[in-house]
């Protein structure tokens, strides 16, 4: 939590400051100031790393002057404070850019670029461990496996930028259909996979059709004439792998699509 973390960052500036002070001011240890500030860096940001910067370089001043320092000029005080400032603020924006950094990566790793929904790796790391955890607590799952009918007629006749909006709206109204629990992707082109979380046929069956409801009323406000073929495939025991848990399910929408698409079929794995 936030304010636990910052109660933990002022108490270590504050016994960094005590401890400047015991030791006197023959002994720096202002160099230890930093671990606090990183903390507050690359936890909490750029504002709250230079405000404890700014904290940390007067603390060390103050620690100094009750412990007897004398300066010739109040001026060089201030210079030596705002030179550990410096030091501690230069510190504070490049571990904030490399934070930036490390998560712009991780996002890109992750994520489709055009939906902004899981790729298919990440996809499968997290479903590896839904799949074991399901297994623990023998528990059921359901994967759900969405493939756009008609979709390269909408490329083809409208473009490419219109066929981009209609995964964009896909990639969305899924995600405002599941629960924080599920994990939603898009497996390239206009196929889409989900997974539910202790979720059993019954249930499936209830969330998959409010799900295609919704997804047809999307593409109605469009008026895109965009249908769906869905499976969904209730796992009761762990398959071997997630990736034959995705091609079971994923032949399971391949007959939908073979006998008239735009429909849902349901079976369950045992």
């Amino acid at each position: 939590p936030k304010g636990w973390l910052n109660g933990m960052i002022w108490g270590a500036i504050l016994i960094l400051g005590i401890i400047d002070y015991l030791t006197g001011v023959e002994l720096s240890i202002s160099f230890f100031h930093l671990i606090p500030v990183t903390m507050a860096a690359w936890a909490l940001g750029k504002h709250s790393g230079l405000s404890y910067s700014i904290l940390a370089a007067t603390v060390w001043l103050v620690s100094n002057l009750l412990s007897g320092q004398i300066f010739s000029n109040a001026f060089f005080g201030v210079w030596n404070t705002l030179i550990r400032f410096g030091f501690y603020g230069v510190v504070t924006v490049l571990l904030v850019e490399l934070h930036n950094a490390l998560e712009e990566e991780h996002v890109l790793a992750n994520t489709d670029p055009l939906t902004g929904a899981l790729n298919r790796r990440s996809f499968n790391e997290l479903a590896e461990k839904k799949m074991i955890l399901a297994e623990v607590t023998q528990r059921p799952y359901t994967v759900v496996y969405i493939d756009l009918d008609n979709f390269k007629p909408i490329n083809d006749k409208q473009g490419h930028a219109i066929g981009d909006l209609v995964l964009k709206a896909v990639a969305d109204t899924i995600q405002k259909q599941i629960r924080i629990a599920d994990i939603s992707a898009r497996f390239g082109g206009d196929e889409f996979a989900i997974l539910l979380a202790d979720i059993g046929q019954d249930a499936a069956k209830h969330i998959v059709q409010r799900l295609r409801k919704a997804l047809l009323e999307k593409m109605d406000m469009h008026v895109w004439d965009v249908t769906f073929s869905i499976g969904a495939l209730t796992f009761l025991t762990m398959p071997h792998s997630v990736e034959e848990m995705v091609r079971l399910t994923d032949e399971l929408m391949y007959e939908v699509k073979t006998n008239g698409k735009n429909s849902i079929k349901y079976s369950v794995y045992d």
